[in-house]
């Protein structure tokens, strides 16, 4: 039987336990868990998916095939060399451009009902995607758009199911929540989400949270999902010239989501010369700066002159770095370490965290200067967290990952994935607000949501090949946590099926 700290640490730090993981774990559960914080890299390179630059030149290549089937003597965008002509250009342009990346819903690969998004996703497997860009239709560069957006659910999935490292794997996604963009809002965003995970959040999720939080402010995903790239200030050349205005969409939320936290002494006038810092912070297209195409750039004609005051504190107008100055003071504020803290602690322990392990977290998180893996280590050495209680409901996508991993599967292919996330209703990368996904153990409770998970369950059990009896099996996976009623129904099923399936729908499988 599993030693019951090692569950602790594949279940309630981890992404749940494979077949035998507990006993490689052994009696140093805290050691295992430190070494995925030191020698580990998840940056998920060896699986060669686009990056954020390739999804957006997909995105410009579909807009322009589009352009030239409806009017096929259009002019092209990005011909003219003249700076002033392409800002004309650019911002008679915007329109059409957020019409276009609208298309999403024109095309059947939007919303809840993803049936027609995996026909399209289908189609582009089985289209000629060899063909020459040129060559290809709109449709066909909107399937491989969608395709591509399947892969980054299907890859990371499957590397949460087959990871030793499930512990870094399980910070990666709580900070991907943190950081939330909703695919869905538009074709620019849905190709350029799995590659913000992977080019801002991977790399970043053991260093300084300064670190983090610019690559994630500055990618152009969160850039096209809080609109950011099309933030103009008044007093900027462009907004001077055209009837363009402020964005705070992304200074609000850095604000009330990604550092200090809803309610924390900032004001309305605190958001916007925060969002006055930023303008400028834009992404390369083909009308400005198209050498950077689909790479972070600063337009110094977007961005607002002169300095800002933003909580009392004077910042001089030194172009981008104005924005990076208050961002390096946001990062180690104490109402960041606190609002971190108390994320942390309710992520990893409980909807009702013990005030020590949010204080202690939160002492880290200032000592260390937002150093995550001094903060990661801190959770991991924390006594609360080894309290012997599961008392975190598993969200849809946290449970479907643990079944994987527990029954060996490692070969979904990236429709499968997407088809089951939808089943479950946790499809990653859309959830529409900025907050992220729900934190609270009623909105996973709910008799549809439980409903969907044991038609899931019982599907899969009929897949399961060349594993242990279900009775073995939930031994070593739950060993000492599985109660009496648990055990007996497991033992009691019908069949092997229905053992499985039970084993999955236990309550001690549904928590960690």
């Amino acid at each position: 039987m599993a030693d019951l700290n090692a569950l602790i640490a594949a279940h309630k730090f981890g992404l749940g336990a494979k077949a035998g993981e507990t006993t490689l774990i052994g009696e140093t559960p805290q050691a295992w868990l430190q070494a995925q914080l030191t020698e580990v890299v998840s940056t998920l390179d060896e699986f060669g998916l686009p990056s954020a630059a390739d999804g957006i030149a997909l995105f410009y290549e579909f807009q322009l095939a589009k352009r030239q089937e409806n009017n096929a003597d259009q002019p092209l965008p990005g011909t003219s060399v003249n700076k002033k002509d392409q800002l004309t250009a650019f911002v008679a342009d915007i329109d059409r451009m957020k019409s276009e990346q609208m298309l999403i819903e024109d095309n059947g690969v939007r919303g809840s009902g993803l049936n027609d998004t995996q026909n399209t996703y289908l189609q582009a497997k089985k289209s000629n995607l060899s063909k020459p860009a040129g060559d290809k239709t709109s449709q066909e560069l909107l399937q491989e758009m969608v395709a591509l957006s399947y892969d980054d659910i299907g890859v990371r999935t499957l590397h949460a199911a087959i990871t030793p490292a499930s512990f870094r794997e399980a910070l990666v996604r709580f900070w991907t929540d943190h950081f939330n963009v909703f695919s869905e809002k538009s074709l620019l965003v849905r190709v350029t989400a799995g590659a913000m995970e992977r080019e801002a959040i991977r790399p970043n999720v053991t260093g300084k949270f300064f670190d983090m939080l610019v690559a994630v402010e500055t990618h152009p995903s969160m850039l096209f999902y809080l609109d950011n790239w099309l933030s103009i200030g008044p007093n900027s050349y462009v907004g001077q010239k055209f009837t363009l205005g402020l964005n705070e969409n992304l200074a609000r939320e850095t604000l009330e989501l990604h550092t200090l936290g809803v309610g924390a002494g900032y004001t309305q006038d605190d958001i916007i010369s925060y969002a006055k810092a930023i303008t400028g912070w834009s992404v390369g297209n083909p009308q400005i700066q198209p050498e950077k195409l689909g790479s972070f750039i600063f337009e110094p004609l977007f961005h607002e002159p002169g300095p800002v005051t933003f909580l009392n504190k004077l910042y001089p107008g030194t172009a981008q770095d104005q924005g990076l100055a208050i961002l390096a003071d946001l990062a180690v504020h104490d109402k960041t370490a606190g609002f971190i803290a108390t994320k942390l602690a309710r992520h990893f322990h409980s909807d009702t965290p013990p005030q020590s392990l949010i204080d202690r977290l939160e002492l880290s998180f200032k000592s260390s200067g937002g150093d995550l893996l001094v903060v990661s280590s801190t959770l991991v050495s924390s006594p609360e967290m080894w309290d012997g209680s599961f008392a975190k409901l598993r969200n849809s996508e946290e449970f479907v990952v643990a079944t994987l991993r527990a029954f060996g599967f490692d070969s979904l292919t990236s429709e499968q994935s997407v088809f089951v996330f939808n089943a479950v209703a946790q499809v990653p990368f859309t959830y529409h607000a900025p907050e992220g996904w729900p934190k609270d153990e009623a909105s996973w409770a709910s008799s549809s949501i439980l409903s969907a998970r044991l038609n899931y369950a019982n599907l899969l059990a009929r897949f399961i090949a060349l594993q242990p009896e279900p009775s073995t099996a939930a031994q070593d996976i739950l060993g000492p946590v599985l109660g009496t009623k648990s055990i007996d129904g497991i033992s009691q099923a019908s069949d092997v099926e229905q053992g499985y399936a039970l084993m999955m729908m236990s309550p001690e499988f549904q928590r960690r």
